[in-house]
């Protein structure tokens, strides 16, 4: 797409405020329910009428009632449906029959819905299916599983896995299609080939996993960050008891108080007070109270935390030579709003008991940008970062009353769809398995400016010289040097 085809693309969706057929429509003639009207399945309804249903009657919104007031104050007269249920196993098989139809799309954007369970429910069905996340039913909170190796997710991602020796060639399952994980994965590829040009080096696209492989070995990358620095402020600040955030309050603190976890490198020596398990490693504490230094374009420097992520697992597993002698390492490092780390410092002076009270930050909003994207770094002294530099002002132009946060994870989760419509029989797939180009001509519009930038930030260079660290000088990207003291 040109760059003028996209600048009309962007001009024509920000004036749209309801359905419109455009060039950009899938003119998709089947059930979609979104599960969940949180901080993302709020967007997704602007999404889905304006890109993915020909009709409003052919869209459910079903949640567990937390937001209907929300809701109806957003979707008055628009012909979208909603449906106060709590999804459970006893009840999933009758609801999801209820709403949804072969060759339909369900986007689960919820909590505590178990993953393996709602996939085979819909390869079993010929139901298409995008999460964002991998969910356990609630009864299985992290306290019932004792071994922390089984709370990783390496350890989910090889269970869920199963399912496409299961059901090969059903409806297509998108798992963890979101912002990060999904859109991070595309915009890794896009960066690589951006890297070979940069640096004069002539590369043929590659065309499967062991080609991307071999051209992020020849470029020299070993570590990808998914530096992630949220700015965005709010005119009322966080009470007591209180727990803000642009996105899931809860989906935040279930990620932070799981073991800290990495797609291990092949340059990185052993994790301190880690555990190495297949392409990835996990340390024996919570990402929570694991920070790294990263950097990213216009927020700079910064610490962020070192919480799981499924994009650390696919990633570092999808970017392994079949010789098994190179990989890259590959982890968040997340800084959120203020208001999200004054409630993570209060969050683990409650030793990780969520607060009685939670706020999605959404109107309350007055400036400030969420810069997410993937930062590369290499074996020679460079570094590259691609990503999306959404600020409110953009994202409220996109879909009033969004922020830049949930509408990143939207504009995945849209270019996602388009590319499961087109191809409706996949199987279960992750975002590594997807066509990057066509994904990403769809995202880019609702992701602001998204440059591609070089630079020569490095670790050692945000050491504090009032204290002395050691450096480990002969593993220049381990993890050990981007650490921050606790």
């Amino acid at each position: 797409m040109s760059e003028k085809s996209f600048k009309e693309f962007a001009k024509i969706i920000t004036e749209a405020t309801k359905s419109t057929k455009s060039i950009k429509h899938a003119g998709y003639d089947k059930k979609v329910l979104i599960l969940g009207y949180g901080s993302v399945g709020q967007p997704m309804v602007d999404i889905c009428l304006r890109h993915i249903v020909n009709d409003a009657s052919q869209l459910t919104v079903l949640e567990v009632g937390e937001n209907e007031k929300l809701f109806k104050e957003r979707n008055a007269g628009r012909g979208v449906k909603y449906v106060k249920c709590k999804i459970v196993a006893a009840n999933l098989e009758k609801t999801l029959k209820k709403y949804t139809e072969r060759g339909g799309f369900i986007v689960d954007v919820s909590l505590n819905i178990d993953a393996g369970t709602i996939m085979r429910w819909c390869a079993e069905n010929g139901v298409m299916y995008l999460n964002t996340s991998l969910e356990r039913w609630e009864a299985m909170a992290d306290e019932k599983i004792p071994n922390l190796a089984d709370r990783t997710l390496y350890a989910t991602h090889k269970e869920i896995r199963k399912i496409k020796e299961e059901y090969p060639n059903c409806a297509t399952l998108c798992s963890t299609s979101g912002a990060n994980p999904g859109l991070v994965t595309h915009l890794t590829k896009r960066a690589l080939l951006k890297i070979a040009e940069t640096t004069g080096k002539k590369v043929t696209e590659p065309t499967d996993k062991e080609g991307w492989a071999q051209l992020m070995k020849k470029l020299g990358v070993q570590v990808i960050h998914v530096a992630e620095r949220d700015t965005q402020v709010i005119d009322k600040p966080k009470l007591k008891n209180e727990f803000c955030n642009t996105w899931s309050c809860e989906g935040f603190w279930a990620e932070g108080r799981a073991p800290a976890e990495l797609g291990f490198g092949t340059h990185e020596p052993p994790p301190e007070n880690g555990v190495v398990q297949g392409n990835a490693a996990f340390l024996k504490q919570p990402g929570l109270s694991v920070l790294v230094k990263s950097w990213v374009p216009k927020g700079g420097s910064y610490n962020g935390f070192l919480v799981q992520h499924s994009e650390s697992v696919t990633m570092s597993e999808y970017f392994q030579t079949e010789a098994n002698d190179f990989r890259p390492s590959v982890y968040y490092a997340y800084q959120p709003t203020d208001a999200a780390i004054a409630s993570v410092h209060e969050l683990r002076g409650r030793e990780l008991d969520i607060q009685t009270k939670d706020r999605i930050i959404k109107d309350e909003i007055i400036s400030g940008i969420d810069e997410l994207g993937v930062l590369l770094i290499t074996n020679k002294g460079k570094c590259y970062w691609h990503g999306s530099q959404l600020s409110i002002e953009e994202a409220r132009q996109l879909i009033p009353r969004e922020n830049a946060t949930s509408i990143q994870v939207a504009a995945n989760i849209l270019g996602t769809m388009m590319w499961a419509i087109q191809n409706p029989n996949r199987g279960y797939v992750e975002p590594e398995d997807m066509d990057y180009k066509m994904i990403l001509e769809y995202a880019t519009p609702y992701l602001g400016p998204v440059p591609f930038v070089p630079s020569d930030w490095r670790p050692e260079e945000d050491k504090n010289t009032l204290f002395k660290r050691p450096f480990d000088k002969k593993h220049p990207n381990a993890l050990g040097n981007f650490r921050v003291w606790n």
